[in-house]
């Protein structure tokens, strides 16, 4: 029988490196959802939300053929639980909506925040 003694670590260590890639990677090419939407609506470029979309249909395709081998059972996760809280939608949609425009986009355009920031707040 396999050694799964140190599995969490693995797993967490695995987890925080591919993180890191993929956060690396959407820095870099500016995967941003509001940006996506606002190229679509103030200058008709559709790039951006392409990129959205082919994730989008990526992970989709990979969830169902992951249930499909039987690697991964879908009828357990929090997301397809019957469960539905519309005020909890709304409420949560709001306060995200309202920390975006506060932020200024996503997380990923930190670097601009942080410009922001240290003009308003110049060093001593």
């Amino acid at each position: 029988m396999e050694n799964t003694s140190n599995l969490g670590a693995i797993v967490a260590w695995s987890g925080f490196a591919l993180a890191f890639v993929f956060g690396a990677v959407g820095n870099k090419v500016n995967f941003c959802t509001m940006g996506s939407v606002s190229d679509i609506v103030n200058m008709g470029d559709w790039g951006r939300m392409r990129m959205w979309l082919l994730a989008i249909a990526v992970a989709i395709i990979g969830s169902q053929t992951l249930q499909l081998l039987g690697l991964v059972d879908l009828s357990r996760s929090i997301y397809t639980s019957p469960n539905f809280t519309g005020l909890s939608f709304i409420v949560g949609g709001f306060v995200f909506g309202v920390g975006m425009t506060l932020g200024s986009g996503c997380g990923s355009n930190s670097s601009r925040w942080w410009s922001t920031c240290s003009s308003a707040f110049p060093p001593t």
